[in-house]
């Protein structure tokens, strides 16, 4: 959020997904306004003019300044739109358009960590599910499955009035048309397991959150994520579609929050070892699961010209069969 911002929670307090953590207000678009000019003053005499002050926030037509003339006539400044007084300097006046906007928590959870400045930590305990894409938007709704089967293609047909309001999933979309429709039916997000890279530029102008879980190309879900969404379908999840930031934290994600009274506690992290199950995030492997059989004990020269340490994976997605493929520690998610 821009300008000033009220938070209205205190640290401990549990809240619910939807409730308003914060208020506050977005900057649209800045005006330069000539008080001097239109009030009809030298910039230097236009202090007695004045009715509003820095800071002070100005509704549509409301003067920030006036002079009155002879006969009861008046000459005045007007704000073009709902707008907070940035600067007064020279006769003139800098106005920043303004609308309000309210924050949720998105999530349910405790609020730890510190409240000022604006800044809200919660604490809520469920799964987490990274994605690799996401098209910028966010919101929370309860998560509707659409898909019987990991790769099942989600399609026109499939579109029905219950979905309004939902967080919808699917192994993936081949008809750009079909995000139009979860559009008319006012869906409050879509989850993928994959989609064609020519569908990015329709996802990305969707007007609800979109987030692609393994990669980008034919197919669906891997079993694990699959497995993950079908057991919460019904549940609450907030979709984080955020863009992924490869060389900082932000990455797109869906969060399956838990009733408090049933919420495991379940181990944060943790190291790396033969046997664990992994999937890998990025590159021609992108979506697959397996388990670790070897770690490289320095780091390797990648043909990307990068050394990082890698680890070789025994793929568990292939019937009748086990390749490995070798993968750096940075592109695994350690499946818990």
């Amino acid at each position: 959020m821009a300008g000033a911002t009220e938070v209205l929670v205190t640290e401990g307090q549990r809240v619910a997904s939807g409730d308003v953590i914060a208020r506050g207000e977005v900057t649209d678009a800045h005006q330069l306004l000539d008080l001097a000019a239109r009030v009809g003053v030298r910039a230097d005499k236009l202090e007695p003019y004045l009715l509003k002050r820095e800071g002070d926030l100005i509704k549509k037509g409301e003067a920030v300044a006036r002079k009155r003339g002879l006969l009861g006539t008046s000459r005045s400044a007007t704000a073009p739109a709902d707008s907070r007084l940035v600067l007064l300097d020279g006769g003139k006046a800098l106005l920043a358009s303004v609308r309000p906007v309210e924050l949720r928590a998105g999530l349910p959870g405790t609020v730890v960590g510190p409240t000022s400045g604006g800044v809200v930590t919660i604490e809520t305990a469920g799964a987490v599910l990274s994605g690799v894409w996401g098209n910028g938007r966010d919101d929370f709704s309860v998560l509707r499955m659409q898909t019987a089967e990991p790769g099942t293609v989600l399609h026109g047909g499939l579109l029905e009035a219950s979905l309004r309001g939902a967080v919808v999933a699917g192994g993936s979309v081949l008809d750009a048309g079909f995000f139009e429709g979860l559009a008319e039916i006012e869906v409050s997000g879509l989850i993928l397991g994959r989609i064609s890279t020519s569908l990015l530029a329709a996802a990305e102008k969707a007007p609800f959150p979109v987030l692609v879980v393994e990669g980008f190309g034919e197919g669906g879900f891997s079993l694990p994520v699959f497995a993950l969404l079908n057991g919460n379908a019904g549940r609450e999840v907030w979709l984080n579609a955020c863009a992924w930031d490869r060389n900082g934290s932000d990455r797109p994600e869906a969060i399956i929050p838990l009733p408090a009274n049933n919420a495991p506690l379940l181990p944060v992290g943790g190291p790396l070892v033969e046997g664990k199950r992994v999937r890998i995030l990025r590159g021609p492997e992108a979506g697959r699961v397996g388990h670790i059989t070897g770690l490289s004990d320095r780091p390797m020269l990648l043909p990307s010209g990068i050394r990082a340490r890698l680890a070789v994976i025994a793929l568990d997605d292939v019937p009748g069969q086990r390749p490995t493929v070798s993968a750096p520690f940075a592109n695994l998610e350690l499946l818990i």
